[in-house]
């Protein structure tokens, strides 16, 4: 009798798992077919910093780019504005606005697909406590009227 329970267990366990195991092993391994975010940091890491860079790469696919949008949380302030860099490290020439918690960030001429960016918020001020800021990132795509949503990146901080 217990081994019929623990065989029914079992059988519907594996019933229940092997649709998420059969899905998550067909995609390959960074085989993006769009733009997405690949990583997000603050430096330093630490909340009582003076000065601090928060950082958002982002790997751009599918169409060219031609800006981003960027929510920031409403306790931080972008104390010297925000530059766009390639993997060389040479400056994008960009048109960056900050209003009401929102950056907009313009490229002069659009920035083609296969490109890996890094979006720089310099000089950043937080209330300087520990904590996870969170920063909703959008992409405006050449063809499209609508920007298209990356998703929300997290920054930490930590008290040393």
């Amino acid at each position: 009798m217990k081994l019929n329970k623990l065989t029914s267990s079992v059988a519907l366990t594996v019933l229940l798992l092997y649709p998420f195991t059969e899905a998550s092993a067909n995609g390959k391994y960074n085989d993006y077919k769009a733009s997405h975010i690949i990583n997000s940091l603050a430096l330093p890491d630490d909340a009582e910093a003076m000065t601090a860079t928060y950082e958002i790469q982002v790997h751009l696919q599918g169409k060219p780019v031609k800006g981003f949008s960027i929510s920031i949380p409403s306790e931080i302030k972008i104390d010297d504005g925000i530059e766009v860099k390639n993997p060389e490290g040479e400056v994008i020439a960009t048109n960056v606005s900050i209003n009401n918690n929102k950056a907009q960030i313009i490229f002069s001429k659009p920035v083609a697909p296969k490109t890996k960016l890094s979006i720089l918020m310099k000089d950043v001020i937080t209330p300087g406590y520990a904590e996870n800021w969170q920063f909703g990132v959008d992409v405006k795509v050449v063809g499209f009227k609508e920007e298209i949503p990356l998703g929300i990146t997290q920054i930490m901080t930590y008290d040393d």
